[in-house]
């Protein structure tokens, strides 16, 4: 798609898909959130912490997206 980053992946949600992206009120990165709206939807719970604030996994969902993953995905060595 040609993205240069997170951000552009928000805006492309945020204008056409507005109320998926309003669904990630607390600015999960969109891989994960997609992941854990479908483990939600088959009632399948991975998660081993009560909520997300308590997890040893919380960098991993939200924060900073690493520039590494979209080189990757743009072709960029």
């Amino acid at each position: 798609l040609g993205f240069t980053g997170r951000d552009d992946l928000s805006d492309l949600l945020r204008r056409h898909f507005p109320d998926l992206h309003a669904r990630n009120s607390g600015n999960m990165k969109w891989k994960k959130f997609f992941y854990k709206q479908l483990c939600d939807q088959a009632a399948v719970s991975l998660c081993q912490a009560p909520s997300c604030s308590v997890c040893n996994d919380y960098g991993k969902c939200f924060g900073p997206e690493d520039a590494a993953g979209w080189n990757m995905l743009a072709g960029i060595r």
